[in-house]
């Protein structure tokens, strides 16, 4: 494995970390992503907080996109535990909105950037 390859293998268990990090702070497990939770909440939470749900789960989807395709909360669920994931109680879903949506428009940047760079190098 080069040096780039070991690099990107790291910085990624990094960012799955932090990622997990933040669920925890929202009242989430720790062994789940905030993408997994929100994918499983989706389609498992109480009818009255779908909508909720579904608005995290396009914010979500949409800074994503350009890397995953246009289901990433879905396919996080699929990908996890598949366990439990909690809904949390309405400080924790407070806390979880903030974190998803103050960090949303940086990352959604840098997907952007990122598969504008990788289909650069592959024309």
């Amino acid at each position: 494995m080069t040096d780039t390859l070991a690099y990107r293998g790291w910085l990624y268990s990094v960012l799955i970390a932090i990622d997990q990090l933040g669920n925890a702070l929202a009242g989430g497990y720790a062994d789940s992503t905030i993408s997994a939770r929100v994918g499983y909440n989706v389609r498992h939470a109480a009818p009255e907080r779908q909508n909720y749900w579904r608005l995290l789960e396009g914010i979500i989807n949409y800074t994503f996109l350009p890397l995953d395709g246009p289901d990433h909360c879905y396919q996080a669920y699929l990908a996890g535990n598949q366990t439990y994931y909690r809904d949390g109680s309405d400080l924790m879903r407070v806390i979880l909105s903030s974190l998803i949506i103050f960090n949303a428009i940086p990352i959604a940047i840098v997907t952007r950037v990122v598969a504008w760079h990788r289909n650069r190098h592959q024309n």
